[in-house]
């Protein structure tokens, strides 16, 4: 299996569309998957996930980071984003502290955020 990472709104749905709940997935161990899945189509065709917990396109601060599992395979996007994967359907294993979507030092940026919003 292929350990990926998704970050979420603090809600834990996804960012794009605000509609699949990543968190709920977790809770009742339901596989998440796309409804009408197409890769060569855009993001819209796709469950967008990251195979480093510090690549997470497009996420925002304050986030959720999951742990997922592609169920199926996970195929590259595209050269311009090396760590994103497209996948059908995906088994959300474990939450991660949120700071982590940061990197090794992601605790002190997010100290540092805090103290800018202060």
């Amino acid at each position: 299996m292929t350990t990926c990472y998704k970050a979420t709104r603090p809600d834990g749905r996804d960012f794009y569309s605000g509609t699949v709940d990543y968190a709920a997935a977790l809770l009742d161990g339901t596989v998440v998957e796309h409804p009408a899945f197409d890769r060569k189509g855009g993001a819209a065709g796709y469950l967008s996930v990251s195979v480093s917990a510090a690549d997470c396109t497009g996420f925002r601060w304050p986030c959720r980071l999951f742990v997922v599992e592609p169920v199926g395979l996970a195929f590259r996007v595209g050269d311009d984003l090396p760590n994103k994967r497209a996948v059908r359907a995906l088994r959300v294993v474990e939450e991660r502290p949120a700071w982590e979507a940061f990197g090794p030092n992601g605790e002190a940026v997010v100290a540092v955020i805090d103290r800018a919003a202060r």
